[in-house]
């Protein structure tokens, strides 16, 4: 959770001022973990691993991109809407709507896949978050009516997989 408090500052930042947000950052990353409940003896792994990740994901186009954004960009953006007579509430980690008009509903994956295969890997968290993320392109849909593209970006692993939301218009 750390780190998409951070990625959704830094979505709200310039990119010249996020190599300095990241270097003032760091030195607290381990006071906010031990805060959140990590173990004493894990905080200055996990804390490093924020900052890796942190500095991953501004080094890598693909963060950049999805940071920086377009229109009508929002991070960690919180709705609320009804389905079959239950209130949803949902938290979308980014979106914005891009040069071409498609709007991007982006999901952070933050954890690490060491091993072989990343693409049966990220065939696996595709279909692991799909729904969620479909849940989140009905719910955007309310709000307009440009097409839909999915994400999943693993910023410890610079990995990206995409693909059409379907909804039922």
């Amino acid at each position: 959770m750390l780190v998409h408090r951070h990625l959704c500052r830094l979505a709200n930042l310039p990119a010249d001022r996020w190599g300095t947000y990241l270097q003032r950052s760091r030195p607290h990353y381990a006071a906010q973990l031990a805060q959140a409940g990590i173990a004493a003896d894990e905080v200055a792994n996990a804390a490093n691993r924020v900052g890796e990740t942190l500095e991953q994901t501004v080094g890598d186009p693909r963060g950049r991109w999805i940071l920086i954004g377009g229109s009508q960009a929002r991070s960690e953006y919180a709705l609320t809407w009804g389905q079959n007579g239950q209130v949803r509430n949902v938290i979308i980690d980014r979106t914005f709507v891009d040069d071409q008009g498609t709007r991007w509903i982006i999901d952070y994956k933050t954890g690490y896949h060491g091993g072989g295969d990343l693409e049966g890997f990220l065939d696996r968290e595709q279909e692991r978050y799909s729904g969620q993320l479909q849940e989140y392109a009905q719910v955007i849909r309310q709000l307009g009516d440009e097409p839909i593209r999915l994400g999943l970006y693993f910023p410890r692993m610079a990995a990206w997989r995409e693909w059409v939301a379907e909804y039922e218009n």
